[in-house]
């Protein structure tokens, strides 16, 4: 668009981002443009409701932004924050202190994101550092059905029964795992395939290649713990007063399963996006924006870390504290654990 159009979208998003009232012309030209008339700058409004960018709700209210006005801003007319210091060093001291276990590290980074974006947040556990074995057991329920009982990083438990091709005593399943829980602890799928690779047929190795498809499973983030906090956030922002909207909103938050498919699905190979109102493809989610970034130890291991708010939010700064918390919390992950992938 021309440069003028380009001005006046962006100071409506700004205005209304801060306000949540319409923008009407004579606002515009009292505060921002006191050089244009406010005939001229209703002409602009209007000439941008025409192509989409905005909306009135009213015939004598002021313009608010459409989603695809929304979607211009960010792609052309964004401006990312330059962080506050307390900010910042609120974001460094809690990063500095987080666990680096699966869980604990989740709920760390999405409430550190909650607090300084003032909006929900959610976070998946790292797709690999669920990978490593913490302990497993193995349970006889019928001469060819074991029932595996796999402890992994992060205490998140899998239980899986395994349809065997020959019969396995309790006696023999448990000097199984206990061989498995001395040689394996904290390994991932691949050394136990490698070691499963060099066996004779039998028992052992059998277990062995079904227990390292258990662990590639998780790996691949199948399984992905997904945390969410600051929830409350949502209740102070007008487009929630509704419960029946806030519900939606809460109603896939809680569908872990189906969020952790959602998630990666939507920050695919990226390390940022932006969702906005009616490109999600979730309908509980047409009204809210859903910006994802991931963050980890390498390029190998890496969790999703997003917000979910109103699609009337500051982009440009929360997306600016979004990634300094991703980037913050992989710097730490990759600190404690050197060249290991977490």
């Amino acid at each position: 668009m021309e440069p003028r159009k380009n001005d006046i979208l962006k100071a409506v998003v700004e205005e209304f981002t801060l306000s949540a009232v319409p923008v009407g012309s004579q606002s515009l030209a009292r505060g921002r443009f006191i050089n244009l008339s406010s005939a001229t700058i209703r002409n602009e409004l209007a000439e941008l409701a025409e192509l989409g960018y905005l909306a009135q709700r009213h015939t004598s209210a002021g313009r608010i932004p459409t989603d695809r006005g929304y979607r211009y801003f960010v792609d052309f007319l964004m401006s990312r924050e330059s962080i506050p210091a307390p900010v910042l060093a609120y974001i460094d001291e809690e990063m500095r202190s987080v666990p680096l276990e699966a869980q604990a590290l989740a709920e760390k980074v999405a409430n550190t994101v909650a607090t300084v974006t003032r909006n929900a947040a959610i976070a998946t556990t790292p797709r690999g550092a669920l990978a490593r074995i913490k302990h497993v057991d193995f349970v006889s329920l019928e001469p060819q059905d074991v029932l595996m009982v796999l402890l992994v990083d992060g205490n998140i438990i899998r239980q899986q029964v395994l349809h065997l091709d020959q019969i396995a005593d309790q006696a023999e399943l448990t000097r199984i795992a206990n061989r498995i829980n001395s040689d394996f602890d904290g390994r991932n799928a691949e050394d136990v395939a490698a070691s499963a690779a060099g066996r004779p047929q039998g028992l052992e190795r059998e277990i062995m290649i079904r227990l390292a498809e258990a662990l590639e499973l998780l790996g691949r983030g199948v399984e992905t713990l997904v945390v969410h906090d600051g929830v409350r956030n949502l209740l102070q922002q007008p487009e929630f007063a509704e419960a029946a909207r806030l519900g939606e909103v809460l109603e896939v938050l809680e569908e872990s399963s189906y969020l952790s498919s959602l998630l990666l699905e939507l920050v695919g190979d990226s390390d940022l996006q932006i969702v906005i109102g009616s490109e999600n493809s979730t309908m509980q989610l047409r009204s809210c924006t859903v910006i994802l970034t991931t963050y980890g130890p390498s390029r190998r291991v890496k969790g999703v870390l997003g917000v979910v708010g109103p699609t009337r939010m500051d982009y440009g700064q929360i997306v600016g504290r979004l990634q300094s918390v991703a980037h913050l919390a992989s710097e730490r992950m990759a600190e404690a654990h050197p060249g290991s992938g977490f």
